[in-house]
């Protein structure tokens, strides 16, 4: 028994070595590519070749193929037979449906976390929105959408439902989210988004579900307006 003891804290350590969470060369492009599109980078339609990414990335095709294989499951990307890969047009019918969707979604996750979220987790959901107001304060957009991401992903995965928080949701937002940052926003919207953030706060706080799921819903339904008059701009080039 005395010669097998030393041996527990050896596989310990080599079970623990993968939480350093190495990022992979596909994690890394997938991120990438994922921001270029998010930010406009590379426009709606616009083609992605996986020779050229590679090159410019300084990676191998292989991860490159992954990453679009990724971004095709989000929604960002289709991969078309014979021709290759291209960033997915949008069209108002998809938006409209895109955000109903999320609607759903996101006001069921307000209303599970309202029911069941203890009070610490509150706490930390007010120190989320605390870096988010002190963002707008800024205006600082980078910051703004950082931390308006982070507000929401720790109510849609309080439940566990991480299916829901890292593939359904960020599918149905992220060319919506490119939309916007091409047409650009003001103040007002980063208000209103705050005050509905904090409106949100207080239906928590009160365990108060029918408000929080009515409050997550109009918080959608604002978005989405902001994003059809994004793309009713872009029409109109």
């Amino acid at each position: 028994m005395d010669q097998d003891a030393p041996s527990a804290p050896r596989q310990r350590k080599r079970a623990g070595a993968p939480d350093t969470k190495v990022e992979t060369a596909y994690q890394r492009v997938t991120g990438l590519l994922r921001n270029e599109i998010v930010n406009g980078d590379i426009p709606l339609g616009g083609w992605l070749r996986m020779t050229a990414i590679a090159e410019r990335l300084g990676v191998s095709v292989q991860p490159v193929r992954e990453a679009l294989q990724q971004l095709e499951g989000e929604g960002l990307v289709e991969l078309i037979p014979n021709h290759g890969a291209r960033v997915r047009m949008l069209d108002r019918n998809r938006l409209i449906h895109a955000h109903e969707i999320g609607e759903a979604l996101e006001s069921f996750l307000a209303r599970q976390f309202a029911e069941e979220a203890s009070l610490s987790s509150l706490r930390k959901l007010e120190a989320l929105q605390a870096i988010h107001d002190a963002a707008i304060d800024d205006m600082d957009w980078a910051r703004i959408d950082a931390s308006n991401h982070d507000f929401h992903r720790f109510i849609n995965t309080h439940g566990g439902n991480l299916e829901a928080a890292d593939h359904l949701i960020p599918r149905y937002y992220g060319l919506s989210e490119s939309l916007m940052n091409r047409y650009g926003r003001d103040a007002s919207f980063a208000d209103r988004v705050r005050s509905e953030h904090h409106a949100l706060l207080d239906a928590f706080r009160r365990r108060d579900p029918d408000a929080a799921a009515r409050i997550s819903a109009a918080h959608v339904r604002g978005t989405m307006a902001m994003v059809l008059l994004a793309f009713e701009a872009t029409q109109e080039r």
